[in-house]
C-alpha cells in the first residue's frame, strides 16, 4: 500500500534539511510558538554579535585597552598636480597644422591678426607648402579680395582674369563691386560669374539675378516681379482717376462757363490733347515717346493756368456773397487737374534724364540723398512704371546716344 501524500512529503524534507520527523515537528512548532509570543509582547530579538565586533567597535570608538589592535592609518594622497593653463596657445605645433590646413584662406587671414605667435606660426611659406599650390589656388579664386567672403561654389563673385592685378585673389563679391561702382553691375547688362556663368541686373533692386529671375520676367527677381506688377495695379487706377478728372472739368467749364473765352478755349483744347499721350502710352514702345509725352503734358499744364485765373479772379472779385457751389466744385476740379498734370511733368523730366531708380537702394550714400533718389522713383512709379522695362536696353547701350 503506498504512503500518505503528508507522510511522502514529510519524508522527502526530513531527508533534504537532515531532520529526523518528530525533530522537524518540534522545530515547526517551536517556530510559530516564537512567532506568536514576538506579536504579542512586541520584544525586539537582536541578532548575537559577531565574535570580531568587540574588537572592531573598540578601535573605532578609541578604548581605551583596544590599542594592541589598532588598526594603521591608511597612507595619504599624493598631493594633486599643479593645474596647466588651457589656452590655444599651448597646443602642440603639430596640433595646430592641422587646424591651419582645415582652416579657409579667410579664417588663417584673420587668425593672424591676432598675435605674434600665431603670425609667425602662420607664415605664408608654412601656408603654401601646408595646403598646396592647387588647393592654394582654389581657394584663393574663392575669395572676395576685399571683405575676403569666402564662396566655395563662386557664385556671388565676378569672373577675374589673370590680366587683373593680385590674380588669382582679385575676384571681387557682388556687394562690394556694387558699393565700388563696379560699372559691370549695370541694369540691362549681363555679368560675368566666377563660376563661368552669367546672371542679369534686377531691374527693379539692381542687385544681380542668382537664383533665377521671376517666370515671365527673367531681369526681375520673384519678390521684385511682385511688388512690379503691385505698382502697375495702383498705376492703372490712377491713369483712370486721371482721365475722370480732365473729362469731369471740362464739363464743368463748358457747363458753367461757356460765355468765358478764357475758360472755354484753354478746355476744348487741353480735352482734345488729353487723348495723345493715352495713345502713345498704350501703342508705342520705344524711348522717344517720352519725349513726345513731356512735351504734351507741358502743354495740358499750361492750357490749364486760364480757366483757374479767370474763376480765382472771379471769386476775388465778389461782392462779398455767398459763393455759387458750381464756382468752387469748378475751381476744386480746375486746381486737382493742374496738381495731377504737374506730377507728370515731373515724372517724364525724370524719365527723360534716364534718371536709375535702383540707386536707392546704394547703402553708402547720404540720407538726404536717399530720399530724393526715393522720391524720384515715386515721380517715375507716378507716371509711367513701364519705363523700367525700356530704360535700359539688353545690349548696356545708353538709350541718348
Amino acid at each position: 500500500m503506498p504512503p500518505e501524500p503528508a507522510t511522502q512529503g514529510g519524508t522527502f524534507i526530513h531527508e533534504l534539511i537532515g531532520l529526523s520527523p518528530s525533530g522537524f515537528r518540534e522545530t515547526v512548532r517551536n517556530s510559530f510558538s516564537s512567532l506568536t509570543r514576538r506579536e504579542e509582547y512586541g520584544t525586539n530579538v537582536t541578532p548575537a554579535p559577531p565574535p570580531d565586533a568587540g574588537v572592531v567597535a573598540e578601535v573605532r570608538t578609541g578604548h581605551p585597552h583596544a590599542g594592541q589592535t589598532r588598526l594603521p592609518p591608511p597612507p595619504s594622497p599624493p598631493p594633486a598636480p599643479e593645474p596647466c593653463p588651457r589656452h590655444l596657445l599651448n597646443l602642440p605645433h603639430e596640433i595646430w597644422l592641422m587646424i591651419l590646413e582645415r582652416l579657409a584662406f579667410a579664417d588663417i587671414v584673420r587668425l593672424r591678426r591676432t598675435c605674434k605667435r600665431l603670425r609667425t606660426l602662420a607664415d605664408p611659406k608654412q601656408i603654401r607648402d601646408l595646403l598646396g599650390p592647387v588647393k592654394l589656388h582654389a581657394q584663393l579664386l574663392s575669395h572676395c579680395k576685399v571683405c575676403l567672403l569666402y564662396d566655395p561654389f563662386r557664385s556671388h563673385l565676378l569672373r577675374s582674369t589673370r590680366a587683373d592685378p593680385g590674380y588669382p585673389l582679385a575676384s571681387r563679391c557682388i556687394t562690394c563691386a556694387m558699393k565700388a561702382r563696379d560699372p559691370r553691375v549695370r541694369v540691362g547688362k549681363m555679368i560675368d560669374l566666377a563660376n563661368l556663368d552669367t546672371a542679369r541686373v534686377c531691374r527693379w533692386c539692381g542687385t544681380p539675378i542668382i537664383d533665377g529671375g521671376a517666370f515671365g520676367c527673367a531681369e526681375m527677381h520673384r519678390f521684385c516681379y511682385k511688388r512690379y506688377n503691385d505698382v502697375l495695379f495702383v498705376f492703372f487706377w490712377i491713369g483712370w482717376t486721371q482721365l475722370g478728372l480732365g473729362i469731369v472739368a471740362a464739363a464743368l467749364a463748358w457747363r458753367y462757363y461757356r460765355h468765358a473765352i478764357l475758360v472755354f478755349a484753354p478746355t476744348v483744347a487741353s480735352f482734345i490733347i488729353l487723348w495723345i499721350p493715352l495713345a502713345l502710352l498704350a501703342c508705342s514702345h520705344t524711348w522717344g515717346k517720352y519725349h513726345y509725352m513731356l512735351g504734351f503734358e507741358l502743354v495740358i499744364l499750361g492750357l490749364w493756368v486760364p480757366p483757374i485765373y479767370y474763376v480765382a479772379s472771379e471769386i476775388a472779385t465778389a461782392s462779398g456773397g455767398p459763393i455759387p457751389s458750381s464756382t468752387q466744385a469748378s475751381l476744386a476740379m480746375f486746381a486737382l487737374n493742374m496738381a495731377f498734370r504737374l506730377m507728370n511733368v515731373v515724372g517724364n523730366l525724370v524719365i527723360f534724364l534716364a534718371f536709375d531708380t535702383t540707386k536707392r537702394n546704394w547703402s553708402d550714400i547720404p540720407v538726404w540723398k536717399r530720399l530724393f533718389h526715393y522720391l524720384a522713383t515715386a515721380f517715375v512709379m507716378w507716371t509711367c512704371p513701364q519705363s523700367l522695362e525700356q530704360m535700359f536696353p539688353p545690349n548696356g547701350d545708353s538709350v541718348l546716344m
